[in-house]
Protein backbone atom coordinates (compact mmCIF):
# COMPACT_ATOMS: atom_id res chain seq x y z
CA UNK A 1 0.00 0.00 0.00
CA UNK A 2 1.44 3.30 -1.07
CA UNK A 3 1.53 6.07 1.52
CA UNK A 4 0.78 9.62 0.54
CA UNK A 5 2.98 12.20 2.08
CA UNK A 6 1.83 15.63 3.02
CA UNK A 7 4.63 18.10 3.42
CA UNK A 8 4.15 21.03 5.72
CA UNK A 9 6.02 24.20 5.07
CA UNK A 10 5.91 25.60 8.57
CA UNK A 11 8.18 28.59 8.13
CA UNK A 12 5.62 30.50 6.02
CA UNK A 13 2.64 29.10 7.88
CA UNK A 14 1.07 27.52 4.79
CA UNK A 15 0.41 23.92 3.91
CA UNK A 16 1.79 22.48 0.69
CA UNK A 17 -0.14 19.42 -0.54
CA UNK A 18 0.42 17.18 -3.49
CA UNK A 19 -3.02 17.29 -5.05
CA UNK A 20 -4.36 14.37 -6.99
CA UNK A 21 -5.79 14.75 -10.48
CA UNK A 22 -9.33 14.29 -9.17
CA UNK A 23 -9.04 17.01 -6.53
CA UNK A 24 -7.50 19.38 -9.10
CA UNK A 25 -10.49 18.87 -11.41
CA UNK A 26 -12.93 19.41 -8.54
CA UNK A 27 -11.16 22.62 -7.54
CA UNK A 28 -11.23 23.85 -11.14
CA UNK A 29 -14.95 23.13 -11.38
CA UNK A 30 -15.59 24.95 -8.11
CA UNK A 31 -13.68 28.01 -9.32
CA UNK A 32 -15.58 27.97 -12.64
CA UNK A 33 -18.95 27.82 -10.88
CA UNK A 34 -17.96 30.63 -8.53
CA UNK A 35 -16.96 32.78 -11.51
CA UNK A 36 -20.19 31.95 -13.34
CA UNK A 37 -22.17 33.22 -10.35
CA UNK A 38 -20.00 36.16 -9.27
CA UNK A 39 -19.35 37.88 -12.62
CA UNK A 40 -23.01 38.50 -13.55
CA UNK A 41 -23.84 39.52 -9.99
CA UNK A 42 -21.03 42.05 -9.92
CA UNK A 43 -22.25 43.67 -13.15
CA UNK A 44 -25.93 43.76 -12.14
CA UNK A 45 -25.93 46.89 -9.88
CA UNK A 46 -24.05 48.84 -12.53
CA UNK A 47 -26.66 48.05 -15.16
CA UNK A 48 -29.52 49.04 -12.84
CA UNK A 49 -28.19 52.51 -12.05
CA UNK A 50 -27.96 53.55 -15.70
CA UNK A 51 -31.63 54.56 -15.96
CA UNK A 52 -32.53 58.23 -16.23
CA UNK A 53 -34.11 59.86 -13.19
CA UNK A 54 -37.40 60.41 -15.02
CA UNK A 55 -37.84 56.69 -15.58
CA UNK A 56 -37.34 55.93 -11.88
CA UNK A 57 -39.83 58.66 -10.90
CA UNK A 58 -42.34 57.24 -13.39
CA UNK A 59 -41.88 53.73 -11.98
CA UNK A 60 -42.34 55.05 -8.43
CA UNK A 61 -45.56 56.83 -9.40
CA UNK A 62 -46.86 53.69 -11.10
CA UNK A 63 -46.07 51.59 -8.03
CA UNK A 64 -47.80 54.15 -5.79
CA UNK A 65 -50.85 54.02 -8.06
CA UNK A 66 -50.88 50.23 -7.94
CA UNK A 67 -50.41 50.36 -4.16
CA UNK A 68 -53.28 52.81 -3.82
CA UNK A 69 -55.59 50.50 -5.76
CA UNK A 70 -54.54 47.55 -3.57
CA UNK A 71 -55.18 49.59 -0.43
CA UNK A 72 -58.57 50.68 -1.75
CA UNK A 73 -59.50 47.04 -2.44
CA UNK A 74 -58.37 45.95 1.03
CA UNK A 75 -60.33 48.74 2.71
CA UNK A 76 -63.47 47.98 0.71
CA UNK A 77 -63.19 44.26 1.57
CA UNK A 78 -63.14 45.10 5.28
CA UNK A 79 -66.22 47.30 5.02
CA UNK A 80 -67.31 49.88 7.59
CA UNK A 81 -68.40 49.70 11.20
CA UNK A 82 -66.91 48.98 14.57
CA UNK A 83 -66.08 45.41 13.60
CA UNK A 84 -63.92 46.61 10.67
CA UNK A 85 -60.81 47.12 12.79
CA UNK A 86 -57.72 48.30 10.96
CA UNK A 87 -54.13 49.32 11.64
CA UNK A 88 -52.53 51.47 8.95
CA UNK A 89 -48.90 52.44 8.50
CA UNK A 90 -48.58 55.62 6.47
CA UNK A 91 -45.69 56.47 4.12
CA UNK A 92 -44.34 58.92 6.72
CA UNK A 93 -44.05 55.95 9.19
CA UNK A 94 -46.93 57.04 11.42
CA UNK A 95 -49.62 54.56 12.44
CA UNK A 96 -53.37 55.01 12.55
CA UNK A 97 -55.49 52.52 14.48
CA UNK A 98 -59.21 52.19 14.80
CA UNK A 99 -62.14 51.10 12.70
CA UNK A 100 -63.24 52.18 9.23
CA UNK A 101 -66.14 54.58 9.62
CA UNK A 102 -66.53 55.83 6.04
CA UNK A 103 -65.19 54.89 2.61
CA UNK A 104 -64.98 57.49 -0.18
CA UNK A 105 -63.66 57.37 -3.76
CA UNK A 106 -60.19 58.77 -2.97
CA UNK A 107 -59.98 58.46 0.84
CA UNK A 108 -61.46 56.73 3.86
CA UNK A 109 -61.99 57.62 7.50
CA UNK A 110 -60.60 55.76 10.49
CA UNK A 111 -62.14 56.38 13.90
CA UNK A 112 -60.19 55.67 17.07
CA UNK A 113 -62.56 53.74 19.33
CA UNK A 114 -61.06 55.01 22.59
CA UNK A 115 -60.80 58.73 21.82
CA UNK A 116 -63.41 59.05 19.08
CA UNK A 117 -60.92 60.95 16.89
CA UNK A 118 -61.69 60.65 13.17
CA UNK A 119 -58.73 60.60 10.74
CA UNK A 120 -59.22 60.99 7.01
CA UNK A 121 -56.61 58.99 5.10
CA UNK A 122 -56.00 59.06 1.35
CA UNK A 123 -55.21 55.76 -0.36
CA UNK A 124 -51.93 57.17 -1.74
CA UNK A 125 -50.65 57.97 1.77
CA UNK A 126 -50.95 54.36 2.99
CA UNK A 127 -47.88 52.13 2.99
CA UNK A 128 -49.33 49.06 4.74
CA UNK A 129 -52.76 47.84 5.86
CA UNK A 130 -53.16 45.32 8.66
CA UNK A 131 -56.11 43.99 10.57
CA UNK A 132 -56.76 44.87 14.16
CA UNK A 133 -56.14 41.35 15.48
CA UNK A 134 -53.21 38.97 15.40
CA UNK A 135 -51.25 38.56 12.18
CA UNK A 136 -51.47 35.35 10.19
CA UNK A 137 -47.95 34.30 11.18
CA UNK A 138 -48.76 34.84 14.87
CA UNK A 139 -51.83 32.63 14.57
CA UNK A 140 -49.79 29.93 12.81
CA UNK A 141 -47.13 30.10 15.53
CA UNK A 142 -49.79 29.68 18.22
CA UNK A 143 -51.30 26.63 16.51
CA UNK A 144 -47.85 25.09 15.99
CA UNK A 145 -47.16 25.59 19.70
CA UNK A 146 -50.47 23.98 20.64
CA UNK A 147 -49.78 21.06 18.30
CA UNK A 148 -46.29 20.58 19.74
CA UNK A 149 -47.67 20.66 23.29
CA UNK A 150 -50.30 18.04 22.42
CA UNK A 151 -47.68 15.83 20.73
CA UNK A 152 -45.34 16.07 23.72
CA UNK A 153 -48.21 15.32 26.10
CA UNK A 154 -49.24 12.25 24.10
CA UNK A 155 -45.63 11.09 23.92
CA UNK A 156 -45.23 11.36 27.68
CA UNK A 157 -48.50 9.49 28.24
CA UNK A 158 -47.47 6.72 25.84
CA UNK A 159 -44.05 6.44 27.49
CA UNK A 160 -45.63 6.28 30.93
CA UNK A 161 -48.16 3.62 29.88
CA UNK A 162 -45.49 1.43 28.24
CA UNK A 163 -43.24 1.46 31.29
CA UNK A 164 -45.87 0.81 33.94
Amino acid sequence: MKKRFVSFFLAAGSVALRPSRRSTVKLARLICWCLIVIVPLSAWPQSQSGQPAGVEDHKEKLSQGEGASKVKTQVQERGTGEKAKIKITLRDKTEVRGYISQIDADSFQVTDKKTGKVSTVTYDAVARVRGGGLSRSAKIAIWVGVGAAVAIGLGIMAHTLNHS
